[in-house]
């Protein structure tokens, strides 16, 4: 009856084993737990079509192995047979039994040899279940992995067996198995048995304990007549014979009761105390050794989670996430990396869509990753200790926000930079901690290790982007320390101290929603020029010391001076005229040589590979005429001041259109007729009018001025606006820059002349700079930095270039339509650092629509390939991205192909097969284009006789799914184009392989089932011809017997319309 019940109530399952369980226990029921038992295990759940059966005795036995594990266990030797079971939910439910069955066993209070055995097999069936075919069994093998080892006894013995197969599952393929596998390794952590040391595992600390014990050992032995070898045996058999219940300390205390150890060191000729002393040392040297060992191994799977903390899946994201918190809380090395790289998961976006592709997402992975980092953060750095004081527990956490700066990389700062923002729009930073960060930035008691001052001020900065009052509130601290003495010894303080200043101009915060964005405006006017804070700023500038560090401030203090000065340009033009004076002849010098042809100038770059000794014919070097220091600060200065006058025309321009914006209504309204108010009386009122006139009188003022500045509309303002930029800047007679313009033009042609390796990367980056200003200088001066793309011998300055030309794209579309191949050439370039960035700046021009894609996507689908992981992640990325708008990589499919394939450009067939496997899963999913992408494929066979492009084609088509009658119709059709190309056998191979595929996708449908055996024998009959094994009956015209049915199911012309491929 409960076996029948099982097989057709599945409400009855839990209800039936609770029933079994119940007269087991009380009423002695052996023999019903027997025979039900035995009745299942006697079943075979080989069904398909069975699946109420398998999961119904699933449930059952789960739920009696941990009612009633005991009568499970006198049936297990017929029970396991169900391991093998073809029905994957039977195997999973054997699987949780196991588990269950070996926290029984693990719990009874005598450990018998039988019971140590039977633990032991037990084990063995759940490692062997790691490699199951089905991902949910692996899934529950971690699942019964977490509660056995969560559970009072450790097994020391088994875990690093089991960390390694965890470990090795990190790569699954299935992204639920993974997740869970993060989720044993973080469990694993947390529970381990190495309780010793405050139970942290720093493998320095733990180096230094053993070696402590060995010397120690290493003494005793000297100091024996003999050497314990026999000791050391009966030590070891005394520590495998233990059970491996309890926490360390357990584990030494009962392996040193049990162990006869006097006596045997006692025979080695130790006295009794020394012997025991001996035995003790050996035991915490077992100790440290595996506690080395675990360390060591979570540091094997650390790089692995590292990648996963950057997939798609948020369950594995989060789970990520929490192993590292949890290895940073227990000090295990290199763990520190991991909460660096997660804080660039602040950009990920709060959805609320499912976490696992599984199904099993829980309520913390619906809240967000985002919502899970601040948690994380706020763990580990901001949150209070209880056993600490107020003001202990302020300096830790400042300590430790500070601590968070040392080493970071510019895109780790500016994660963070976004993470302590939001943290502090949310309150979650304390005055108190803001106030410390104050005083560790404005200490001058004693002298403060520099890193401490940086990272305050970095803090700080980030705080401010929320709050500007942190700024407002103290500004002579600023101006006092980092535009002070200290900034000018430390010039990254003076970097970071302007970049906090720049958040006094600017009335709305560079993110939505923050707290500067509700500022009044008056607070946000810009200062007057005669204020201290531009005293400071020129000093910076004006620093003498030749320091790499003073360009990045330098720069800095520039933005400055433009964020918040009246008159910025006043002060930059004294800048320009106080550096240039220390250059002194060079502007006459530039004049009188670039006369001079380009191609009588050298072109050697750097002049990496030049001698430096004097020759008879050479040109005396510029060097010798001005420091090559002096001149690389002035175009550092002037290309930086020139790109923030292009920011400052924008501004006023749209300062402009925002107050003729708003002057629209006001004059609308004041023309159009109005009633004239009846007059009660004289006096006030009279006043009144009068007074309203006035107003009126000075607005109309204020809008003919205005008017006679800018015009009338907005495109006047934009003309005029765009004229100063075009003419005035750098071809104006009274402009500054215009001095520099051919100095920059000379330096540029001449690198190899000025043999100066920082001149020649701030001379190049200048020029690009006064090309974004003036299309006409811009155009003069393309051909040259194109050939300094091509032939500098510095990475630094192609990867600049590379750059420039993607500013200049934007500028200047028009200019740089005709040398788009420019942009794509650096992504060949020997150089990884020039390689990405051209990469970086491409995916930004081609997903914003600045740059159309005309058959240059297959230079990009090579970078997919790349040597480098962190080109080909980011090549996958853009693809990725390009997938969503408007079919782009459809459309290119054809142009991709052909670059991949054909020409002196074209990848290996391996890389070919990766590349395109890659590329069409982003098209698989529709099947409109799947039928376009088949006929067009076979059009291609007609084209080509090469056979690396028919096996490539071929393997193209093998990649779409057919699901569609209409794709194996056009398959059929385009038969004729490539039926003499199936003599190759790989060729042959692939169309083999869609028929199998267009089989299994076509199982349940009769007609399509029909036309995949039309296709098959057709296939068949064209190979045979191809390869001459035809004869008389095989010889059959396979284009007139297709082509009635091309007619029968030619497609309208509705169908027809589609995306052009």
């Amino acid at each position: 009856m409960i076996t029948q019940n099982l097989q057709h109530y599945e409400h009855l399952s839990e209800s039936m084993a609770a029933l079994v369980q119940l007269a087991y226990d009380r009423f002695n029921g052996t023999q019903l737990a027997d025979e039900v038992l035995r009745d299942i295990a006697s079943k075979a759940f080989n069904s398909v079509h069975d699946k109420a059966g398998p999961k119904n005795t699933a449930r059952f036995l789960v739920k009696l192995s941990q009612l009633a594990p005991k009568a499970l266990l006198r049936q297990m030797g017929l029970l396991i047979k169900h391991l093998d079971s073809e029905a994957h939910i039977l195997r999973s439910a054997m699987v949780d039994v196991i588990g269950h069955l070996t926290l029984y066993l693990a719990s009874q209070e005598e450990q018998t040899e039988i019971i140590k055995n039977q633990i032991g097999e037990y084990f063995d069936i759940i490692e062997q279940r790691f490699q199951d075919a089905h991902y949910l069994v692996r899934a529950k093998v971690l699942q019964v992995c977490q509660f056995v080892c969560s559970g009072p006894a450790k097994f020391p013995k088994r875990r690093p067996r089991l960390i390694s197969l965890i470990s090795g599952r990190l790569e699954d393929k299935a992204s639920n198995v993974r997740k869970h596998a993060i989720r044993a390794l973080t469990l694993l952590l947390e529970t381990h048995p190495f309780s010793l040391d405050g139970a942290e595992l720093g493998i320095e600390q733990l180096e230094a304990s053993l070696k402590k014990i060995n010397d120690e050992l290493e003494q005793m032995a000297s100091a024996a007549p003999a050497k314990p070898a026999e000791v050391e045996e009966d030590k070891e058999d005394a520590d495998d014979d233990e059970a491996g219940e309890g926490n360390a300390d357990a584990t030494m205390e009962n392996a040193e009761a049990e162990a006869d150890g006097p006596q045997d060191f006692a025979n080695a000729g130790l006295s009794p105390e020394m012997a025991a002393k001996a035995m003790h040392l050996q035991f915490q040297q077992r100790y440290y050794r595996d506690a080395l060992h675990f360390v060591y191994q979570l540091q094997e799977a650390q790089p692995l989670l590292l990648q996963l903390l950057g997939s798609t899946n948020k369950g594995e994201v989060m789970e990520s996430m929490d192993f590292f918190v949890t290895a940073v809380r227990f000090r295990i090395d290199d763990a520190q990396e991991g909460i660096r790289r997660m804080s660039h998961l602040i950009w990920t976006p709060n959805t609320s869509s499912n976490a696992s592709s599984a199904g099993d997402g829980t309520a913390e992975e619906a809240r967000g990753v985002r919502a899970k980092l601040l948690d994380s953060y706020m763990q580990l750095y901001l949150t209070p200790s209880d056993r600490l004081s107020a003001a202990e527990n302020t300096s830790r956490i400042t300590r430790n926000l500070i601590s968070l700066t040392f080493g970071a990389t510019l895109a780790e700062l500016t994660s963070l930079e976004e993470l302590i923002r939001t943290l502090m729009e949310e309150g979650l930073v304390s005055a108190d901690v803001i106030a410390k960060l104050r005083s560790v930035y404005g200490y001058t008691k004693q002298r403060l290790p520099p890193a401490q001052r940086r990272g305050a001020i970095i803090i700080l900065g980030m705080l401010a982007q929320a709050n500007r009052s942190i700024v407002t509130d103290d500004i002579d601290l600023y101006l006092r320390i980092g535009l002070g003495k200290y900034g000018h010894d430390d010039l990254t303080v003076a970097k970071y101290t302007c970049m906090i200043l720049q958040c006094l101009g600017s009335s709305k915060s560079k993110r939505p929603g923050s707290v500067s964005a509700n500022l009044d405006s008056e607070e946000n006017k810009r200062l007057p020029m005669g204020n201290p804070i531009f005293d400071g700023l020129q000093r910076i500038l004006e620093e003498p010391r030749r320091d790499p560090e003073w360009f990045p401030a330098a720069e800095q203090a520039l933005n400055t001076i433009y964020a918040l000065g009246e008159k910025p340009d006043a002060l930059g033009a004294r800048i320009i005229r106080m550096q240039a004076g220390l250059a002194q002849g060079l502007l006459a010098l530039s004049k009188s040589d670039t006369t001079r042809q380009a191609d009588e100038l050298s072109m050697d770059v750097d002049g990496e590979d030049r001698a430096s000794t004097p020759g008879a014919d050479a040109e005396p070097p510029v060097r010798k005429l001005v420091d090559p220091w002096d001149l690389t600060r002035l175009l550092f200065i002037v290309g930086h001041i020139a790109i923030k006058e292009i920011v400052l025309l924008e501004s006023i321009e749209a300062e402009l259109k925002r107050r003729k914006s708003d002057e629209e209504p006001r004059r609308k309204k004041r023309n159009s007729p109005m009633p004239k108010p009846a007059t009660r009386g004289k006096g006030k009122g009279r006043g009144r009018a009068a007074a309203a006139d006035m107003q009126v009188d000075e607005d109309e003022d204020e809008d003919d001025e205005l008017n006679q500045i800018a015009g009338t509309t907005e495109d006047e303002v934009g003309d005029i606006i765009s004229a100063i930029r075009e003419r005035e800047l750098l071809y104006g007679t009274k402009s500054l820059l215009a001095l520099f313009g051919p100095l920059l033009v000379h330096v540029c042609k001449n690198l190899g002349k000025f043999n100066d390796r920082l001149l020649t990367v701030h001379a190049t980056a200048a020029l690009a700079k006064f090309m974004c200003i003036s299309s006409t200088f811009c155009e003069e001066n393309l051909p040259l930095l194109l050939l300094l793309l091509q032939r500098a011998k510095s990475p630094v300055i192609r990867a600049n270039i590379s750059i420039a030309l993607g500013d200049i794209t934007v500028c200047f579309n028009n200019l740089i339509g005709e040398n788009v191949q420019y942009l794509y050439g650096p992504l060949h370039d020997a150089d990884t650092k020039v390689k990405k960035t051209t990469l970086m700046v491409l995916t930004h021009l081609i997903l914003n629509g600045m740059v159309k894609v005309k058959g240059q996507l297959g230079e990009m689908a090579k970078c997919l390939e790349d040597k480098d992981a962190r080109v080909a992640d980011m090549a996958r990325l853009f693809f990725s991205e390009l997938s969503t708008k408007d079919n782009a990589v459809y459309n290119n499919l054809p142009d991709i192909i052909s670059s991949l394939s054909m020409g002196a450009g074209a990848v290996n067939e391996e890389s070919f097969g990766r590349i395109m496997k890659f590329l069409f899963d982003f098209i698989k999913e529709k099947d409109r284009q799947t039928d376009n992408v088949v006929e067009k494929l076979c059009q291609r066979f007609r084209n080509t006789t090469d056979p690396r492009q028919c096996r490539d084609i071929a393997y193209c088509m093998a990649l779409l799914p057919y699901k569609s009658e209409r794709s194996l119709r056009r398959l059929l059709d385009g038969l004729p184009g490539y039926q003499d190309k199936l003599s190759e056998d790989a060729v042959y191979k692939y169309f083999v392989e869609i028929v199998s595929k267009a089989r299994s996708q076509s199982a349940q449908k009769q007609d399509t089932k029909a036309l995949v055996d039309e296709y098959e024998t057709k296939l068949k009959e064209a190979r045979a011809k191809a390869i001459g094994e035809d004869n008389a009956d095989l010889d059959i015209d396979i284009l007139s017997s297709s082509q009635p049915a091309t007619q029968a199911t030619q497609p309208s012309d509705d169908e027809m319309e589609d995306e052009d491929l």
